[in-house]
């Protein structure tokens, strides 16, 4: 009994030690990494925030460089035909929409000429601006940009005067632009849930937010010393002891705050420290979880003695050894059984999915799953592919029991290669399933590159262009001398092909907004009846030459008045009008016809053109597609018309379609919402390819 005491003495006296030592391993390594991790994830929190800044910064940056961009062409092109300056100001006015109005100043600095976008400008408007700062800025041969003022309507206002060569009689072309405009920006900008960016101007006043009532209710947050500091020329976040500060709700924040040196502004991103710090919140949670759960492991692994340590120890390598395997794969893994519960999900199946396997393990996914819990639709989807927008026909492994199939998702929208085999146990029974996922979306991420480089290809094409026009137009007009018949013919070819150009241009870059959800629409009340007949009215000689008959068959009685942005609309209608008009041999007919069909007006673009051959029909709405009937009549063309109208008619609340056969003509329907609450109220991105052909 004596050895046995001293052996269980001795071993009690060992298991304390090793108790002592298992806890101090222990509180030793959640330390080592807890702290650290905090303090990285508190960084990159930093960081991504000063990225977001940065970004706005950049765009705000873009937005003025391009309409002071806009001024000096303008000046330039003054400089150069100083007669034609009312002409040459209300072009400026007409294609740069955040112009609110534009003033020529003479070599005394009095305004000579101005044109404003909403009021009427008589004599008795034009002021003496000769002790202006601005008037003596540009005298120095330098542009000046001036602080942000509130128009009569509330909305911020800035003016930036462009000199123009003293010899044209004129000393500066000046503009104010509506800030309204940036507004766009900074709400399309994210951060987080909770978070915001927005922008003061040098007196602390915030001109663009997005809650727009901040902007127009003249907020003023200079007394945040962080926001003084960026006014003041010099990067700053809350990090730094004296510039943290407390949102309305008592909220500890965290922002960031650069300074915008070309106006003196400030751009400021910030979030509650509760939401951009989470995750540091949840580590901590989760250390502390884990500790306790360790300690009581160490216990258990104690209590049961070395036996228990053993299964224990090889319990733990072979599931760590499982997990590092699965933790490792670039492809997403499902495993569940043959009640479809979940029984284990590996980490890059929960990114793809966006789920997490603790909230769902163990639960039994059916069709319906999702109705009360729409964030695991796409995994539902999955479960079940006949429920997906697309899922092909299931091809098998010769020789095995493995399975494929492509299987697209909606919510997140996914593109996946899925493979599907038996989970067999040693005594050769089924007792689950396994499904691997391959994701194929990087063609997302080409697509925006792609609209990315078209958009920013076309920006820096459109400028050359619109000069060659202008030097085309004046040559073709006389102003620099007389032409023979040859150089005019000559001219006149090389300016229709410069507005070939431009309307590509045009195209791409209408393509490139509406693929990036910026298209940018302004709606208003407009008169339908009268709408469709302005269009109309402008093919009379075309169709005159053509010998089409060109009919307008109205409604009868009153169509309500239509909410729309009558230039996007305008383009749509004359894109129809142009392919009937176009594609229709001389002497045929071209009907147009506006219907009421319940909320909804109906409109029928009706040809007896060459048609569309069937096999072509489903591609017709995508872009760079031209029939090849019509390619070989008319080789150019950029095949974007119909992309654009489809995109301009859902943006409306409408639906498009049409009827053809092969030189039997065509019949293109598209309807308009009658009521303003039928019309979507954000502009989108449009769907995937995919999802449209479903």
């Amino acid at each position: 009994m004596r050895s046995f005491s001293e052996f269980s003495i001795a071993k009690r006296s060992q298991l304390w030690f090793l108790g002592v030592v298992a806890v101090l391993t222990i509180v030793s390594a959640n330390i080592a990494w807890l702290f650290p991790t905090r303090d990285e994830l508190s960084e990159q929190a930093y960081l991504l925030h000063r990225v977001i800044a940065i970004d706005v910064k950049n765009q705000l940056f873009a937005f003025l460089s391009r309409y002071e961009r806009s001024l000096s062409d303008g000046v330039d092109v003054l400089n150069q035909i100083k007669e034609r300056k009312e002409d040459i100001i209300s072009r400026l006015l007409k294609e740069n929409q955040p112009f609110e109005s534009l003033t020529l100043l003479d070599n005394k600095g009095n305004e000579v000429f101005k044109n404003h976008r909403f009021l009427l400008i008589s004599e008795s408007d034009l002021k003496d601006r000769s002790e202006e700062i601005l008037y003596k800025t540009v005298k120095e041969g330098r542009v000046y940009r001036g602080p942000v003022e509130i128009s009569g309507i509330s909305e911020p206002i800035i003016t930036i005067a462009v000199p123009v060569n003293t010899n044209t009689g004129f000393s500066a072309l000046v503009a104010e632009i509506n800030l309204k405009f940036f507004l766009d920006v900074v709400r399309n900008v994210s951060v987080g849930k909770e978070g915001v960016a927005y922008v003061v101007d040098e007196n602390g006043y915030v001109i663009a937010h997005p809650n727009s009532s901040l902007v127009f209710g003249r907020a003023n947050f200079i007394d945040r010393k962080i926001i003084a500091e960026a006014v003041s020329g010099r990067e700053a976040d809350t990090r730094a002891a004296g510039f943290n500060y407390t949102n309305e709700r008592g909220e500890n924040m965290l922002a960031v705050a650069l300074p915008f040196e070309l106006m003196g502004w400030a751009i400021v991103v910030e979030d509650p420290d509760s939401a951009a710090l989470g995750a540091s919140s949840r580590i901590l949670n989760v250390a502390i979880i884990s500790f306790i759960l360790e300690i009581l492991l160490v216990i258990l692994l104690i209590w049961n003695y070395l036996n228990l340590i053993r299964a224990a120890a090889l319990f733990y390598g072979e599931r760590n050894q499982r997990e590092a395997i699965l933790n490792s794969l670039s492809d997403g893994v499902i495993e569940y059984d043959s009640e479809f519960q979940i029984v284990l999900m590996n980490p890059r199946a929960e990114e793809l999915l966006a789920v997490h396997f603790k909230d769902i393990g163990g639960m039994a996914i059916t069709p319906d799953f999702a109705k009360n819990n729409p964030q695991y639709k796409s995994l539902v989807e999955l479960m079940y592919p006949a429920l997906a927008p697309y899922s092909s026909s299931i091809k098998e492994v010769p020789g095995t029991h493995v399975k494929t199939m492509e299987i697209h998702t909606s919510s997140p929208e996914l593109k996946m290669i899925v493979t599907l085999t038996q989970v067999i146990d040693q005594n050769g029974s089924v007792r689950g399933f396994l499904k691997i996922l391959h994701d194929i979306s990087r063609e997302r991420l080409l697509g925006r590159i792609k609209s990315e480089f078209v958009s920013i290809a076309a920006h820096q094409l459109r400028t050359p262009l619109s000069a060659i026009k202008w030097t085309l137009k004046l040559l073709l007009d006389g102003d620099a001398g007389a032409l023979n018949k040859e150089q005019t013919s000559f001219l006149e070819r090389g300016y229709d092909t410069n507005e070939k150009m431009i309307k590509l241009v045009n195209d791409l870059l209408s393509v490139a907004r509406i693929e990036e959800g910026r298209f940018g629409y302004d709606f208003q009340d407009i008169n339908f009846n009268e709408f469709l007949e302005a269009a109309i009215k402008n093919y009379a000689d075309i169709v005159s030459r053509k010998s089409i008959n060109l009919k307008f068959e109205k409604i009868d009685g009153e169509l309500p008045l239509v909410y729309a942005d009558s230039e996007k609309l305008s383009l749509a209608l004359n894109n129809l009008l142009d392919n009937a008009v176009k594609y229709t041999p001389a002497g045929g007919k071209v009907l147009v016809k506006l219907e009421r069909k319940g909320n909804y007006a109906l409109v029928s673009i009706m040809d007896t053109g060459v048609g569309i051959p069937d096999s072509e029909q489903p591609r017709v709405f995508s872009k760079f597609f031209r029939a090849s009937n019509v390619i070989k009549m008319e080789t150019e063309g950029t095949g974007l018309g119909l992309f654009i109208v489809h995109n301009i008619i859902k943006r409306h609340g409408g639906d498009i379609h049409f009827t053809s056969h092969e030189n039997h003509g065509a019949t293109f329907i598209f309807t308009l919402p009658l009521k303003k609450e039928l019309v979507p109220k954000e502009e989108a991105e449009p769907l995937e390819e995919f999802l449209e052909n479903v």
